[in-house]
């Protein structure tokens, strides 16, 4: 199986890293042959992790545009690897990325080498939520990938229950393409948050919790969370 997943949205501070941080770990924990990277050109945080090893490739110049030979490195990198890869890109480059996936058909070379293609993108409540729409529908219009989108709750609720994702415009048009949606609800500042916030500042995984020294009551409830988006992945089929 040859698969790459991007995760991207041109605004940021929609949860867009935590995303890839928890793909990682979905493919650590699969065992599975994966090429990591991290191509935020003012944020590599994924490359921070000591146990996923993301390789940081600044795909950008000074002013944000995409270097094409650098960027180039990094599909070739891809297209060697006969195995999964995840990718992470930042807000920042975001048009210019774009428009060099469109103008270069990478996506659709990359399929016809055998690769199949998934964007993993946030949208979330808030003020963002607009914007984060917009993104998504910008992805679905200007590339041909599969798409996961990952409905986030932190700033509150994306729909008005008892609207669902699947009953928007988007999804009735580009439903074929969207693998599925997964949930990241709203959790408890004090407690869940926290123990997941305390994990990502001191660059560890969930696994982390696995030790016999993690504190019980943070081990039971990160254990309810690596269980719930875990089978949530195994239900997309990535």
């Amino acid at each position: 199986m040859k698969q790459t997943n991007w995760t991207i949205m041109g605004k940021g501070g929609v949860g867009k890293s935590f995303i890839t941080w928890l793909l990682a770990q979905y493919f650590i924990e699969k065992k599975r042959d994966t090429y990591f990277a991290d191509t935020d050109p003012t944020n590599a945080s994924f490359a921070a992790y000591p146990e996923i090893g993301a390789r940081h490739v600044n795909i950008c110049d000074d002013e944000m545009n995409v270097d094409q030979g650098l960027f180039d490195g990094l599909v070739n990198d891809i297209a060697r690897h006969d195995g999964y890869s995840v990718i992470d890109t930042g807000a920042t480059s975001f048009l210019s990325m774009m428009n060099y996936l469109t103008a270069n058909g990478t996506f659709d070379s990359l399929k016809e080498a055998g690769h199949q293609i998934v964007v993993h993108t946030p949208i979330v409540g808030g003020p963002a939520m607009r914007d984060t729409l917009q993104g998504l529908l910008s992805i679905l219009q200007e590339t041909k990938a599969d798409v996961v989108v990952w409905q986030n709750e932190y700033f509150g609720e994306v729909l008005k229950h008892p609207l669902k994702f699947t009953d928007t415009e988007i999804y009735k048009e580009y439903g074929d393409r969207i693998l599925g949606v997964v949930h990241l609800p709203k959790r408890e500042q004090t407690t869940f948050n926290k123990d997941l916030h305390d994990l990502i500042d001191k660059n560890l995984l969930l696994s982390a919790c696995d030790g016999p020294d993690f504190p019980f009551a943070q081990k039971s409830r990160l254990n309810k969370v690596r269980k719930n988006l875990f089978e949530q992945l195994d239900a997309v089929g990535i």
